[in-house]
């Protein structure tokens, strides 16, 4: 449990979370991502939208995972923005009661688990006074 508390276990539970969340992303993609809310340019532009917000993840990660202090509180943010937008929203608003679809559910509660749990590490790790990752 030691090793979640430390800046390179919260950095690889946050990717974890990361990689969980791109591939809800794929499997939105291939549902059109609720194509009856998104038609034609608006969906270019969403794909693109959410596109953007997982590589500008992927870098606050790689950032953070150099020692930079806004790199990890941009890991958190990140991390907590789709946690709360699409893991807890489709719960809640997308899909209650869950969604037809057995592999959302699954990418759903995969997104859960590790978003709340890289969370509450990445929450310690900027509570420490010195941010260092190490090489493994």
């Amino acid at each position: 449990m030691k090793t979640c508390t430390s800046l390179n276990g919260a950095l690889a539970l946050a990717a974890l979370a990361w990689l969980s969340q791109l591939w809800r992303a794929l499997i939105d993609a291939t549902a059109g991502f609720y194509s009856n809310a998104t038609e034609g340019s608006l969906l270019v532009t969403f794909t693109l939208g959410y596109a953007a917000f997982l590589a500008g993840w992927a870098y606050a990660l790689y950032a953070a995972s150099h020692g930079s202090r806004g790199g990890l509180m941009a890991t958190f943010a990140l991390n907590a923005l789709f946690w709360l937008g699409i893991g807890v929203g489709t719960l809640f608003f997308y899909c209650p009661g869950g969604c037809s679809n057995s592999a959302v559910n699954l990418a759903n509660v995969l997104n859960l688990i590790l978003g709340l749990l890289a969370g509450v590490a990445l929450a310690g790790a900027m509570g420490q006074k010195r941010v260092q990752a190490t090489a493994a």
